[in-house]
């Protein structure tokens, strides 16, 4: 189970009919920022998934499992999950989702080579905007300049202002240019839209970069909020 700051309580839970009930109710609470708890109805669905020996829906859980615990930094927990997926129940829109989720993995590690390599090998006709995010991240992380600004032009503007600004953002910072007033902006798009994961990333990000400790303690109640332990710690140490 992944390690969360916050002790959940026990919460009574309504009966449903199906892995995909559980799953949708889960996706609920992972968007209000609620990890703990999205975490644990996740579980339930993939008991319910296991029992309707839908290897598809099994796979798509253990992938958004994966993905929780890789942003609470328990990164042994997220790659057992990982492979556990059989990919080839996956369909297409599974697969990408997949392997953007394992890019994501390996760049909140600084291990931008090894995503790079699945930016490079995995290829999809019209990739989501979230895949070509992650594989910009993983270009730039990996000195490959001209193929992270490519990747970045394929993400259409309208789809996801606040996000591309965060991306823009990283990849400008692993450039190495100054990107404090492109965090900024970014923020300020992420907190409008309640993207709550970006925006302790981005407040962390820019405690690390100014030294300025209040965006240590709002990174640091950001991650409190979401119950997540470890990035809530690695906020606190730069008050």
């Amino acid at each position: 189970m992944v390690k969360i700051l916050l002790v959940i309580s026990i919460i009574v839970q309504t009966v449903f009919s199906s892995s995909g009930s559980f799953a949708f109710q889960a996706r609920k609470y992972f968007e209000q920022g609620k990890y703990g708890v999205a975490y644990g109805q996740y579980e339930l669905a993939l008991v319910e998934a296991r029992k309707e020996a839908n290897l598809g829906a099994e796979g798509r859980i253990l992938i958004s499992m994966a993905t929780i615990a890789a942003r609470a930094m328990e990164f042994e927990e997220a790659k057992k999950l990982f492979e556990t997926v059989n990919i080839n129940a996956l369909n297409k829109k599974s697969e990408e989702e997949y392997y953007k989720a394992y890019m994501e993995f390996y760049n909140l590690q600084g291990e931008y080579r090894r995503a790079f390599e699945i930016a490079k090998k995995k290829s999809f006709k019209k990739p989501d905007a979230a895949f070509l995010r992650e594989a910009a991240i993983a270009a730039a992380g990996s000195r490959n300049h001209s193929e992270a600004a490519n990747f970045l032009k394929g993400i259409n503007k309208k789809s996801s202002p606040g996000q591309l600004a965060f991306y823009t953002a990283r990849v400008a910072d692993l450039n190495g240019e100054n990107s404090v007033e492109l965090y900024e902006k970014a923020l300020s798009l992420s907190v409008k839209n309640k993207r709550y994961f970006t925006t302790g990333t981005i407040l962390l990000r820019l405690a690390q970069i100014t030294g300025n400790k209040d965006y240590a303690t709002r990174s640091a109640a950001v991650f409190s909020g979401l119950g997540l332990a470890k990035p809530f710690e690695q906020a606190e140490a730069l008050r």
